[in-house]
């Protein structure tokens, strides 16, 4: 007997509806798949005969052939037990057909016939009611990454067992609006509990303006500093200044960090994401991709912060593998004659020592020679720090201004993470307004058209640049760079126009040494 199963499968993160036919009939006892399928798919077989078995079923000899198509599109990952077996009890006759055409199951099974969860349940549900299917069953564990798609009623499955006797009109699944109510806590809190501020560091007022700045207009920086004056702490501090996510960036977030697996039984993310991978941390793991397509690092900072500490301390092929990502904001990955689109719109937030031993340009402390401080530098390449509007300096904080109240902690009274938000909001909102009719949100953003409506200056603004582009050796990015970085100081002083002062503030910010 013939049966048809819809399901979904991931495309990065993207998903397509699939078709499992099943035939059970005579010949001789076998269970064959085909249809283009990775070995996690094909692994179904043993798992589906054991989970259908402790289920309390058993199934006559027979010969089974399921097909998934179309075969063109590589299927791979966990969720295509459940259909598999639904298709097989299909074909046998032991569950109805009457509901199987408009659903879309989901699931991966156990030996046992639980269901566990699947990686990617909002992006298949959503696919799922875009191409006007009634319901989606999936495992209960996943089912409140459901609850934000319109459109589909999506439901909750605990085990084979529960799915059979839903078919056949002996028990009712959890619905997810249901599963909703019932629960207390239905979001992911991506940062501590306690929201470091900017005040618990010590001086370091250039770098809390800098910081500023960057939050403001969403500017790439680098902190740059001798060990132990606060870089880290600085870093891991700029999303706190930083505006909440709106509704689509949620959205967008929660798809990417459900087909990484990584929402943990959540149903939405809350906040902008901060991540922060080791410094050997490999080009694959960084980018994404693999066996089983999955975002990396880089995609799993979008709409926040990719923070790298020990920067230079990077493999030089994983620091440069940034560069398309940060003018694109995307990663494209090729895998056969497929490409897939990862987004990737990110700040790089970095964090360096000038030397090897760090205390460069103390020469009472540093003994690196010229050339082992050009060689370490030399890590980082000149199209990366052409890509960083920001490279700020920290030196070394004095004794007395941690002992005792001095005049440098009263200057940074206003560089408290609640002033500094405010800034952010206010420079936020010019933006808004300047780039309504625009497809972008903030000035690093803007492209050479941009940059040429909405950075104009006055002679003596233009005498300036022309001067310090040629003692600076400016490309013309860097040259962008630099009026991109000057138009968010205008804005966070409520200025209309770039003056003198905002475009040397942001010369002073190209010098990585």
């Amino acid at each position: 007997m013939y049966s048809e199963v819809y399901s979904v499968t991931l495309a990065g993160l993207d998903a397509c509806i699939v078709k499992v036919e099943t035939d059970a009939g005579d010949g001789l006892p076998s269970f064959e798949m085909s249809g283009c399928l990775a070995a996690q798919v094909t692994e179904a077989r043993e798992r589906v005969r054991v989970a259908v078995k402790n289920s309390g079923i058993i199934l006559r000899p027979q010969k089974i052939m399921v097909n998934i198509s179309p075969a063109d599109i590589r299927k791979a990952g966990n969720g295509f037990d459940l259909p598999v077996a639904a298709g097989i009890l299909a074909a046998d006759g032991i569950i109805k057909t009457d509901m199987l055409e408009s659903s879309v199951i989901i699931g991966e099974l156990s030996l046992d016939g639980s269901v566990n969860a699947v990686r990617g349940i909002i992006n298949c549900v959503a696919k799922a009611a875009q191409m006007g299917f009634k319901r989606c069953i999936v495992p209960l564990c996943n089912i409140c990454e459901g609850e934000h798609i319109e459109g589909i009623e999506v439901l909750g499955v605990d085990s084979l067992k529960q799915l059979i006797g839903y078919f056949n009109g002996e028990s009712e699944l959890i619905d997810a609006i249901d599963a909703k109510k019932s629960r207390e806590h239905d979001v992911i809190h991506m940062k501590n509990e306690t929201c470091p501020d900017f005040a618990d560091i010590t001086g370091q007022i250039t770098a809390k303006r800098a910081s500023l700045i960057a939050a403001a207009g969403h500017h790439n920086i680098c902190y740059m500093g001798i060990p132990g004056t606060g870089k880290t702490m600085m870093a891991k501090r700029i999303s706190t200044i930083m505006l909440p996510l709106n509704e689509s960036e949620k959205m967008e977030l929660t798809r990417i960090y459900s087909a990484a697996g990584k929402l943990e039984g959540r149903s939405i993310i809350e906040e902008r994401p901060v991540r922060c991978p080791n410094y050997n941390t490999t080009k694959a793991v960084m980018l994404g991709g693999g066996v089983v397509l999955s975002p990396g690092e880089i995609t799993l900072a979008d709409k926040g912060i990719l923070f790298l500490d020990e920067f230079n301390e990077f493999a030089s092929a994983v620091i440069d593998s940034l560069r398309t990502p940060l003018e694109e904001h995307i990663i494209r990955i090729v895998r056969g004659s497929k490409e897939y689109i990862y987004p990737a719109d990110f700040m790089l937030v970095a964090a360096m020592n000038p030397c090897r031993c760090g205390y460069y340009p103390d020469r009472n402390r540093c003994s690196c020679t010229e050339h082992d401080i050009k060689r370490y530098m030399s890590r980082v390449s000149k199209p990366i720090w052409d890509r960083i509007d920001i490279c700020t300096h920290m030196g070394m904080i004095d004794a007395r201004d941690i002992l005792y109240e001095s005049d440098a902690d009263k200057s940074s009274d206003f560089y408290t993470t609640a002033n500094m938000k405010k800034c952010v909001k206010t420079a936020y909102d010019i933006q808004k307004e300047r780039f309504s009719n625009e497809n972008i949100e903030f000035n690093s953003q803007m492209n050479e058209k941009h940059v040429k409506k909405y950075c104009r200056l006055g002679q003596a603004e233009k005498r300036i640049m022309e001067t310090a582009f040629e003692r600076l050796n400016l490309t013309v990015r860097g040259y962008h760079k630099v009026l991109k970085t000057a138009r968010t100081i205008a804005d966070i002083e409520g200025e209309e126009c770039i003056n003198a002062g905002h475009l040397s503030e942001a010369f002073s910010y190209r010098n990585p040494l």
